[in-house]
């Protein structure tokens, strides 16, 4: 399904109308109807009657058909044209309904009980129905009913909302993003470059994604590497996606394998009551302007500068559900610190009835022995009651066989427990045999009375003659085995102190192997902040990976203050960290950072190092800036005998039938935003997001499968613009969608007349009002109307109804020489001549 949200042509800002509306004290809302005297009804002093507005005085729209959105219970239910008309309540009185028979609301998704209310004329009279309410807003274009959930079809009314899901418009996506770094070490001089492109094409459902990266370092050769491709679309009946080409098998129960092949899979995002998908933050301190490079499955997923002091990266994308995350932070010194990551995204606990699989099938993708060998892989979730949820799996190989299960518990105030039992046969490499268990046991807790966060607790054991798929694959008969792991423990948790102002987190990964070795990564850290001060204590451990000096483990002790020093409207931080390490290295860094621009869309960053032991003086400089085209940085960094020098960017590139657009680099969900040719007009929701001189913007990062709103800048509308709404609500685009927000912008004169008849008398509420063209806009509260004109002099044609027959005249207006307020023209008018 695609739509174009737009706007139709109703030009009453209730922006405008307010200015009047805010001066007088009538309590119009208390008795849900507006006073007799304000519309002008026959018994008042008025002699100008519009017999349409005794349905104002108790409905505020006359009967008729009108194109709206119908809403329920904040739900979007549809578009469409609905044929108003006045029916009885239970008190007597007539109010306004939309004419739908009892079929009709049962296609909206309505199971109203019928009771005294009949439905011969194809119009059940919902004024009659307990506890249910309308309003129809004709400046929005809205009916919004609200009504008990007990009426409320569930079932129906899930699967009308996937009727309002938005696949979005044809386009072609290039992200894209370059980094030079020169080093400079005594006399010697290096450069280095790295750079990635993800392009990504969608054509209705269907989305096509490449991506390739590009270094060269010092040898000056080019290095291309093509990561993926896949072709993915939504299948909304299933809830699932379908993706074809470089994938990762699920990870929930075997450990994931890289493949090519095609995977069908439960997307929870398009359910309602779905989680989001959670990533870890990757947080530490740098003690100099430092490159941080993240790996996952054998795979760099982020590779970024940070300038020195703490650091906290969460904007990065996961190859696959599961894997921790191997983390290297490189100083300008060339020292570098390890430090490992836990991530799972283990969900298992399902609600009752719910089902949730994976499907996998293709060839392995690997550089050891079982390089294109035909696996497939099957995982399937139940929710059996409220409380407990099985699983189970099977993956098969050439010359690989392993099949499992497991159960996920729902303990309450004792926290949740997950468990699982893999048994597998290989066929290894010598022709041998061998067949084997392993078991995991998981389990995740917030203790209320400490409000403990207990995110993380596993064991996870292998016996000897049980091999994972790659450890199969991989096998040498040479090495016996010894790199085989054994066990693996992992914790993660975390305290919020001092009334939730501060948290201490805790994290940990051991690695037991078969030849007796250990890998263990211990990160702990304490963050606080007082009278606006930021500081944080953190240590962090690491045994496994051998460092320049020869040493199996090494440790860091740091600790760092921020304190904020704004001026004016830039926020500005003096930045304060101290480490130290296991050989009594101590470095301290001093600087300052701050932002700068409207939206505080640039940063900046100095500082200055001092340390013992022969290490000295270092220091840099640093900043970025995020235009409305792409994000910029450079950035200068010394240290004793080494100078370094880096810039970077990073943006998009869009082309649609609209035209081609540069912006800062797109998240996944994205929407287009279309002002016809009118540059300038800011988004309030997209940071630095402005159209340009086509008249398109982007805004990134909208949810899928919710609904999304964006927002106009009405401070950045030009003069001789006009909107008839700044806002378009409930937008719901699909996984990887560029939708379309059409502004309905009109050029022209804004006027705002006050209405009178040839003999000075008021033009009613209701009134039409056509202008050349025939578009058509109705007189407001206080005889008012509110339209925007091509040109600077034309004629009105207001018709309105009085004792039955049709009255008509004619206003001229004429704003030549006239000089606007807030760019709006205001003036009085009395209709030259009746029809």
């Amino acid at each position: 399904m695609m739509n174009k949200y737009h706007n139709k042509n109703n030009f009453m800002s209730l922006s405008v109308m307010s200015l009047f509306l805010a001066g007088t004290s009538i309590s119009a809302m208390a008795d849900d109807y507006y006073p007799a005297s304000l519309f002008n009804i026959p018994g008042t002093d008025s002699q100008l009657t519009n017999e349409d507005i005794d349905v104002f005085k108790d409905n505020d729209n006359a009967p008729g058909k009108y194109k709206v959105t119908l809403i329920i219970n904040n739900n979007k239910i549809a578009v469409k044209e609905i044929d108003f008309v006045l029916k009885k309540n239970n008190a007597g009185d007539e109010k306004l309904i939309p004419c739908l028979s009892l079929e009709e609301w049962k296609n909206a998704g309505l199971d109203f009980p019928l009771s005294d209310n009949d439905d011969t004329d194809g119009c059940l009279n919902i004024n009659g129905i307990e506890y249910t309410h309308g309003y129809l807003d004709l400046n929005t274009k809205v009916y919004a009913l609200t009504t008990p959930q007990s009426y409320i079809n569930k079932d129906k009314l899930e699967a009308l909302a996937q009727e309002t899901w938005d696949n979005g418009i044809p386009a072609l996506f290039i992200n894209y993003l370059f980094s030079a770094v020169n080093r400079q070490h005594n006399d010697d001089s290096k450069d280095s470059y790295y750079g990635n492109i993800q392009t990504r094409i969608n054509l209705g459902a269907w989305r096509y994604q490449n991506y390739s990266t590009w270094m060269n370092d010092n040898n000056n050769k080019n290095k291309w590497k093509n990561i993926s491709n896949t072709l993915s679309r939504n299948i909304n009946s299933l809830k699932s996606e379908f993706t074809a080409g470089n994938l990762y098998s699920s990870s929930q129960l075997f450990d994931s394998v890289k493949f090519r092949g095609v995977r069908l899979t439960t997307d929870r995002s398009m359910d309602p009551v779905s989680k989001t998908n959670y990533v870890p933050s990757i947080s530490g301190i740098a003690n100099s302007e430092a490159v941080v490079t993240v790996v996952q499955n054998g795979e760099i997923i982020l590779r970024q500068s940070v300038p020195a002091g703490p650091f906290n990266l969460t904007e990065y994308y996961p190859m696959n559900n599961g894997g921790n995350l191997y983390v290297n932070v490189k100083e300008t010194d060339g020292s570098e610190k390890n430090f490992i990551v836990p991530f799972s995204s283990i969900s298992t606990l399902e609600k009752k009835g719910n089902v949730r699989y994976s499907i996998s099938g293709g060839t392995y993708d690997s550089n050891n022995k079982g390089n294109g060998k035909k696996i497939n892989q099957a995982e399937i979730f139940y929710g059996l009651t409220d409380f407990v949820t099985i699983f189970g799996g099977a993956f098969v190989a050439g010359g690989y066989q392993s099949g499992g299960i497991g159960a996920a518990f729902n303990f309450g105030a004792f926290g949740a427990i997950t468990a699982d039992v893999l048994h597998a046969k290989a066929t290894l490499n010598n022709d041998k045999t061998s067949a084997g268990n392993a078991f995991r046991v998981n389990y995740a807790k917030r203790i209320e009375a400490t409000n403990t966060s207990v995110s993380l607790v596993g064991y996870r054991h292998f016996d000897t003659k049980f091999y994972r798929f790659e450890d199969a694959m991989s096998y040498d008969e040479n090495r016996n085995d010894r790199s085989k792991l054994k066990n693996e423990y992992t914790l993660s948790l975390n305290q919020p102190v001092f009334s939730g102002n501060s948290s201490l987190n805790l994290s940990a990964v051991i690695y037991e192997y078969t030849s007796g070795k250990k890998q263990k990564s211990y990160n702990t850290g304490f963050n606080s902040s007082f009278n606006k001060m930021n500081y944080g204590i953190y240590y962090n451990y690491y045994q496994g990976a051998r460092t320049e000096n020869g040493k199996n483990n090494t440790y860091n002790v740091s600790m760092n203050l921020s304190v904020p020093l704004n001026i004016k409207d830039n926020a500005i931080w003096a930045n304060y960290n101290i480490s130290s390490d296991g050989d009594h290295q101590t470095l301290q860094t001093a600087g300052l950072s701050g932002n700068y621009g409207k939206n505080q869309q640039g940063s900046w960053d100095i500082y200055q190092s001092q340390g013992n032991k022969g290490t000295g003086n270092s220091g840099g400089l640093s900043s970025a800036y995020r235009s409305q085209y792409a994000t910029v940085n450079a950035g200068y960094s010394y240290s004793k005998n080494n100078k370094n020098l880096s810039y970077g960017m990073n943006g998009s590139l869009l082309a649609t039938q609209y035209g081609v657009l540069a912006a800062p680099a797109l998240q996944n969900t994205n929407a287009l935003i279309l002002t016809k040719d009118t540059a300038g007009i800011g988004i309030i929701n997209g940071q630095s997001a402005q159209t340009n001189n086509s008249g398109l913007a982007v805004v990134s990062g909208m949810t899928p499968y919710r609904k999304n709103n964006i927002v106009i800048d009405t401070q950045t509308i030009p003069d001789d613009t006009g909107i008839e709404n700044n806002i378009i609500n409930d937008i719901v685009p699909t996984k990887g969608a560029l939708i379309l927000a059409d502004f309905n912008v009109k050029k022209g004169y804004k006027l705002l007349i006050t209405l009178k008849t040839p003999d000075n008398k008021e033009i009613p509420l209701g009134a039409k009002a056509t202008m050349p063209g025939d578009a058509e806009y109705w007189v407001s509260n206080f005889n008012t109307l509110y339209f925007i004109a091509d040109k600077e002099k034309g004629d009105i044609r207001v018709t309105w109804k009085q004792d039955g027959n049709m009255q008509q005249c004619v206003v001229r207006y004429d704003i030549t020489g006239t000089l606007p307020k807030n760019g709006i023209y205001i003036t009085e008018l009395n209709c030259q001549r009746e029809i």
